[in-house]
């Protein structure tokens, strides 16, 4: 019955911050606390930035797999892939995520999305870059069955992200995200509206295997959360990531191997009430 309390509690806490909100499939960027904005340009720059696709220039497909706050009754995964399609039109890419809660074989609910991206340059050259990119998402929940059998409901709804980026002389660099632009609801009688936010960061690139970035992260209805972080490279094959951030304070850490054309990524993310955040990812560049 304890364990049960737990798994409602918890559920409740992140039904609070909203539906579908809270998730950041790159471990990559949750070694950074997700200061990213600027500088997302790699399969996931869809949750980050979309104008970031338009620096990509191979293909790339990428999984990624989360244990939120530790616990075994929520399972997290995503999915993604980037076509580039020209210098001129950018690239373009897909995405797919799954979010649940179970327990004991029951499924308490589940969220889907299935995420539509393009980003490509209004302006790059060697001193100055300028890109811009959008998201076209489609979200389903469901929220299972109560103890007595019946089914609780499910229902779907669009969304719409857009993004910009800015790089002056390959070492500043400026983002901003507007995630859930066209303010999406869910259901009918009890219409929920999900999470929208304002993402506006910089970071800057002193030298070759060095990024320092910062970000300012505001929800509608929520503080103004501030992340910062740096990523260095230890040697050609090996990064190492920090970062921290704010409402609530976080203490993020991870690293990145590349083998070829594979790169295996791990985060972690701490959190002053509940537990730690443990995140993985595979991305593979052709």
């Amino acid at each position: 019955m304890k364990y049960v309390i737990l798994i409602l509690f918890i559920s409740i806490n992140l039904v609070s911050a909203g539906a579908f909100d809270d998730r950041f499939p790159s471990a990559r960027a949750a070694g950074m606390s997700n200061a990213v904005v600027a500088v997302t340009n790699d399969v996931w720059a869809a949750y980050y930035n979309p104008a970031g696709l338009a620096s990509i220039q191979n293909y790339q497909t990428g999984f990624a797999y989360q244990k939120p706050y530790n616990y075994s009754f929520f399972t997290s995964v995503f999915g993604s892939a980037v076509i580039p399609i020209s210098p001129s039109y950018g690239s373009a890419g897909v995405a797919f995520e799954s979010f649940g809660v179970k327990y004991k074989g029951n499924t308490l609910s589940q969220e889907y999305v299935a995420t539509l991206s393009h980003g490509f340059y209004l302006l790059n050259d060697i001193h100055t870059s300028l890109s811009v990119g959008y998201n076209l998402k489609y979200y389903h929940m469901d929220l299972g069955e109560s103890i007595s059998g019946i089914e609780l409901g499910a229902g779907g709804t669009f969304g719409m992200d857009f993004g910009i980026q800015a790089s002056v002389y390959k070492r500043t660099y400026l983002g901003l995200y507007v995630y859930n632009l066209n303010a999406p609801t869910l259901g009918v009688d009890t219409a929920q509206d999900l999470p929208r936010r304002v993402v506006v960061g910089a970071a800057y690139k002193p030298y070759s295997g060095l990024t320092t970035a910062i970000s300012m992260n505001k929800s509608v209805g929520y503080d103004t959360e501030i992340d910062g972080g740096f990523e260095f490279a230890l040697i050609d094959m090996l990064d190492l990531r920090l970062g921290a951030s704010t409402n609530p304070s976080r203490f993020t850490a991870g690293l990145g191997i590349k083998f070829e054309s594979f790169q295996f990524d791990y985060g972690f993310r701490s959190h002053p009430v509940l537990a730690e955040t443990h995140s993985f990812g595979l991305m593979y560049t052709w």
